[in-house]
Order: C-alpha cells, then structure tokens, then sequence
C-alpha cells in the first residue's frame, strides 16, 4: 500500500505542524486565554453578552487537544531533520486531528471575522475579544490582532494537501519512531524531502508574524 494513502478512518486526518516556536506560542494561548474566555462567557445562563452561536468550547478543546499531542521539546528548535544530502532543516511534527476540531475552530474564526466587520449581533463577541486583549499584557492586543493570531493557527491546522499527507506518513513511520526513542537524528529521503519542501513553503506567508 502507498503509505501516503494510509487510511485513518472516517472523520480524523493527518495534520503537520512547524516547530516554530511563535506560532506554537499563538497555539497554546489561543486556547487557553482566547477561546476559554469566550467559552466560559457562552456557558453563563444570563449571558449579557447575547453571543452568537458558536463552538466556542470545542474550539478551544481543539487547540488543548494538539498541544497535548506535541513533543515536550516543541518549539525549542532542538530536533532536527536531515536533508537526503545531510543538510540540517527545522524538524515538523506529525500528528492525527479529528474534523470535528477543525470545524469548531473554523466556525469561532468565521464569527469573528464577522466581529471585526461589526455585523449586527455581533458587538458582545467582539467586546469580549476586546477584554480578552486587553488583559492579554504588555502591550495589550487589539482584537484584529488576536483574531489574525487564531487565523494563522487555523491556516495550518487545516492544510491538507498530497505533501502534507506524505509528510506525515513519512514523520511517523517505524525509522522515525526509532529515531525518537534513541534520539538519533532522522534524514529524510527523497520523496520525504520533496513534500517537505512543498510543506514549508506553503508556511512561509502563513508564518509570518
């Protein structure tokens, strides 16, 4: 079988992510201090707030469950791959994520987009994004900028494409396994390396902060 076809079952799919350690920074605290804000105001029986409905609880659930799926070492450039040729490259980490995940943090991102272009119904949302800012520290963050941080989170979390699934069948087979558990470092081979390439370029705008 090609592995790159390896069959997951139905509503769970392969996802890769950089070991870039501000990107993994927006990871964490999207969900911890963005969308359990939102969560826990949706969850009030007297919501002042009348927040449109949204999975405010499983998108941040989603953003808990990847991060607790991540080496402890992520984001401290200490892995490394190997290029065929032995050229040292970022390491990626592979993983498996449920649909369902994806789509409740696709559904939060899209109501505050609508947030920022102040569709009615929306103002209680795009305060609570405000406070969430404001207390988010020195400087505070605008709601625009939080929203462009959960953004470039998604962006990635929901690339799907041929290289990626290569990739991570690559990332995640028996040499790999080894080579985690030894802490040997992994060479990829060709065709590892080519949709490694095609994945880091498809980061490289998403990326920026």
């Amino acid at each position: 079988m090609n592995e790159s076809a390896r069959t997951l079952g139905p509503g769970r799919r392969w996802c890769v992510l950089p070991d870039d350690k501000d990107w993994l920074r927006d990871l964490r605290t999207m969900g911890d201090r963005l969308l359990d804000h939102l969560a826990a105001a949706a969850a009030l029986d007297d919501d002042p707030w009348e927040l449109p409905a949204a999975p405010y609880a499983e998108a941040a659930t989603a953003c808990d469950r990847v991060v607790s799926m991540l080496p402890a070492r992520a984001g401290g450039g200490l892995g490394l791959l190997l290029s065929p040729t032995g050229t040292p490259q970022p390491t990626v980490h592979a993983l498996v994520v449920e649909c369902d995940d994806l789509d409740a943090l696709w559904e939060v991102l899209t109501r505050l987009h609508r947030a920022l272009d102040e569709e009615p119904g929306t103002e209680g949302l795009l305060d609570l994004v405000g406070q969430a800012g404001a207390e988010w520290g020195d400087p505070p963050r605008s709601p625009r900028c939080l929203v462009s941080q959960l953004e470039r989170v998604v962006a990635v979390l929901e690339f799907d494409t041929f290289a990626v699934r290569t990739l991570a069948v690559v990332m995640t087979d028996e040499k790999a396994r080894e080579a985690g558990e030894t802490g040997t470092v992994r060479t990829l081979d060709d065709t590892g390396q080519t949709a490694y390439e095609s994945v880091t370029a498809a980061w490289s705008t998403t990326l920026q902060p």
